[in-house]
């Protein structure tokens, strides 16, 4: 390959930056999931401690209540294990002082404030978290206060080990998840990669081989894109088409201007070399710029229809839609070539009910029949009908142009619409084989469709349709 990217290496980054903004996505998803366990940690950690102090002030307290405090002193003195454990101190406070002094339990130095600023039901527990040290209860006695005491978030180093255990078992599972993905996104992706090297190997490939360079429907048949395949394939067959049209074409000019561009240096080189009186010389001379210009009007009007084909089928000439009366164009049609069928003595009829209208561009509908009637017309002998005629049923509208004239042979029914393409019968009559060509790529612009049904010796039949939707 060349300096320019690949279609494979595009694909490739494609793939690498999909895979990035979803480990992207993962990781900030895994810090919310974090965050959300971090809060919900701390918070159940702080609700058991409450709890805990809860129900240990209770108990103590109907201890203090129903017995004496020397009771309680002997219970928090002879079982410390419990309050140890739980880091939790009991403070005494007599009545009327400020000042409360440790009696037992976890070893904490006095709080600096007093005790009932850092009362545990009193504050939600986002403040108790971010604003006190403590959290604290009263046990009222008979002379005084005893306060249970406990540092705020006490347990934390078991919350972080817990967060950290479930961080590393989530952090494990993005891992996987994200290998998982990747095969995943590379596997969606097989196809496309298939498709991109054989793009990259046909765009190396010559144009006449380059539907079999880029024949895709073996290897996407039955996969996920199969439909996408199936587009290209189609795509690549109406360019391998195109192509062999442009090649036909082109030798058809070559061989069809030949006959002209012949006439013109046989006519120059045959007067130029000829020696005669004066007045002969004239005639002479005459004669053969006759036929130089008949031969040139030939060469410019063969080429000037190419063009049109060639504008018709590129798409410059655009249609413009509006409702016609389709009775009124076929018999103006039909008008136009009374004296020509007259003089065969062909009759040329229309048939079609008053008041059909139909969706078209009138002008370029006018020159497909134009080109239609006149072939009738000119391959149908005398004593012969013409017809045009309209009909319609539930998929479709048609306008049909039927002769009885010499017909067309099977085997050249789906050549006659292709450039400059001529039958064996048709070449004693005047014409360039242009005309049906002409005829369907218009037909293609207004969004119709051109078919022929023909019987050697019984006539042809030529068929425009259109949607049945276009009918008005």
């Amino acid at each position: 390959m060349s300096s320019e990217k690949s279609v494979s290496q595009s694909l490739s980054k494609t793939q690498r930056h999909l895979f990035m903004r979803f480990v992207l996505v993962l990781a900030l998803c895994l810090v919310v999931v974090q965050i959300t366990i971090a809060v919900m940690l701390v918070y159940g950690s702080h609700r058991n401690d409450v709890k805990l102090l809860s129900s240990m002030q209770a108990e103590y307290q109907r201890i203090i209540t129903f017995n004496d405090d020397d009771k309680f002193l002997h219970v928090i003195t002879s079982n410390p294990q419990r309050l140890e454990e739980n880091q939790i101190a009991i403070f005494w406070q007599p009545e009327n002082q400020q000042e409360a002094k440790r009696i037992g339990g976890f070893n904490l130095e006095s709080p600096l404030a007093p005790l009932d600023t850092f009362l545990a039901n009193e504050r939600s527990w986002i403040a108790q978290i971010t604003s006190t040290p403590f959290i604290s209860l009263p046990m009222q006695a008979n002379t005084g206060t005893y306060w249970m005491v406990q540092p705020t978030l006490v347990h934390f180093p078991t919350v972080l080990s817990e967060w950290t255990r479930i961080g590393m078992a989530l952090a494990l599972l993005a891992v996987i998840c994200a290998g998982f993905v990747w095969k995943l996104i590379h596997l969606t992706l097989a196809p496309l990669f298939t498709l991109a090297n054989q793009l990259d190997e046909a765009s190396t490939a010559s144009l006449d081989t380059l539907y079999i360079a880029f024949n895709v429907s073996a290897g996407n048949q039955s996969g996920q894109l199969s439909a996408m395949s199936q587009s290209i394939n189609k795509l690549l067959t109406r360019l391998s088409m195109v192509i062999e049209s442009m090649e036909n074409t082109l030798h058809a000019i070559a061989h069809d201007l030949r006959t002209p561009l012949s006439r013109i240096r046989l006519s120059a080189e045959s007067t130029l070399i000829s020696v005669k009186p004066k007045t002969e010389t004239e005639e002479a001379l005459k004669s053969a710029l006759a036929d130089c210009l008949e031969s040139s009007e030939i060469a410019s009007q063969m080429l000037t229809t190419l063009m049109k084909i060639n504008d018709e089928a590129a798409g410059r000439s655009l249609p413009t839609f509006h409702h016609i009366d389709v009775k009124r164009t076929l018999e103006k049609v039909a008008e136009w070539y009374e004296e020509a069928a007259e003089e065969k003595s062909v009759t040329l009829s229309v048939e079609c009910k008053q008041g059909q209208q139909l969706v078209s561009d009138e002008s370029k509908l006018i020159q497909v029949l134009v080109n239609l009637i006149d072939n009738a017309i000119k391959f149908t002998p005398e004593g012969g009908n013409v017809v045009l005629a309209y009909g319609k049923d539930d998929e479709s509208t048609r306008i049909t142009v039927s002769d009885t004239g010499m017909g067309i042979a099977e085997e050249h029914q789906s050549l006659i619409f292709s450039r400059l393409f001529r039958t064996e019968q048709s070449r004693s009559t005047e014409g360039y084989g242009l005309g049906l060509s002409l005829a369907k790529a218009i037909t293609t612009t207004i969004q119709g469709d051109l078919s022929v049904s023909s019987e050697l010796g019984k006539g042809s039949i030529f068929t425009l349709s259109f949607p049945q939707k276009r009918a008005a």
